[in-house]
């Protein structure tokens, strides 16, 4: 997944660790359980960051049209980058 390219799909990291870039600097990392891609399909916009393998990764795909947009919704309720970075 890359920053700036168009969210049409959700994943799910099953087994491994990840890189969370923005802007080419490593912001957080994430583990088995973390469910990414949202705020895009959410928004109807663009990545708003890369993610990058750091360990070998299992990693689920659902394409958007198989996402229920409100449960959706509701998981990523405080889920946002920038409520966890502090930045608005």
């Amino acid at each position: 997944m890359e920053q700036g390219e168009q969210g049409e799909a959700l994943f799910f990291l099953l087994d491994g660790v990840l890189a969370v870039e923005v802007d080419g600097a490593v912001v957080a990392e994430v583990g088995p359980g973390a469910v990414v891609g949202e705020r895009a399909m959410l928004e109807g916009g663009r990545r708003t960051s890369t993610l990058r393998a750091v360990t070998p990764a299992k990693v689920a795909v659902a394409p958007a049209d198989r996402i229920d947009a409100d449960a959706l919704a509701e998981l990523s309720q405080g889920h946002r980058r920038e409520d966890a970075t502090g930045d608005a």
